[in-house]
């Protein structure tokens, strides 16, 4: 004859393993609550470390930055500095002009009087002539093949002329037509020992001062 649990200790049985199943929800709760509380704590810590070394990045950078911002208003390059050509671009006397980008200039050698259109005595050499236009500052192109003949000079061919209003300057700068108020504004030159020359683009001397432009011309003979 088989024997058979009563209805009490089956009843208790369920109980226990409802009690069990319960504690263990619980117990799985629990742990994942500490996963998810750990997994926040290693975000806050990782954010907290990016962004210490974010912040330390930007202060170096910035640090950086401002040194090399001094050093170079302590030792600035092209215009607004002494720019150094090499004997190698300097035009021989009667070329056309070289256009000096760094330094925004033209890079004359006059043959003579060459662009002594009003006669003051010019004996050629070099200029450097500010290629900003005296009248509102457009950009003054060298025009190889502008005939003087339009604006009052036949014969002589190649001068500067402004795109934008129409002033017209001799190969020595000197204004003859248009509606700028002086002639083209010119640096200083300093000729090196090895045959290069520095242009001090931060001295510039109006086209309207004495002596004018022809008679501004450095002699070079490198």
């Amino acid at each position: 004859m088989s024997r058979k649990g009563s209805p009490a200790r089956a009843v208790t049985r369920r109980g226990v393993e409802m009690a069990e199943a319960v504690t263990g929800r619980a117990r799985s709760a629990r742990i994942e609550q500490a996963r998810q509380a750990e997994a926040r704590r290693i975000a806050r810590r990782s954010f907290l470390r990016v962004s210490f070394f974010a912040g330390l990045i930007l202060t170096l950078g910035s640090s950086i930055a401002g040194l090399l911002a001094y050093f170079n208003l302590r030792n600035p390059t092209g215009f607004g500095a002494p720019v150094t050509v090499p004997r190698s671009l300097i035009p021989p006397p009667g070329a056309d002009p070289v256009r000096i980008t760094d330094g925004k200039f033209w890079l004359v050698n006059l043959e003579g009087s060459q662009g002594d259109v009003l006669g003051v005595g010019g004996t050629g050499g070099l200029l450097a002539l500010y290629w900003k236009c005296p009248h509102l500052g457009c950009v003054v192109p060298w025009r190889a093949d502008f005939n003087g003949a339009i604006v009052g000079y036949p014969g002589i061919i190649g001068w500067f002329r402004c795109p934008c209003h129409g002033s017209t300057y001799s190969r020595a700068g000197v204004r003859v037509f248009g509606p700028a108020p002086r002639s083209m504004d010119t640096f200083l030159i300093e000729v090196n020992a090895d045959g290069s020359i520095t242009v001090n683009t931060r001295a510039i001397t109006s086209g309207a001062a004495d002596p004018p432009n022809p008679l501004r011309a450095v002699p070079y003979n490198a």
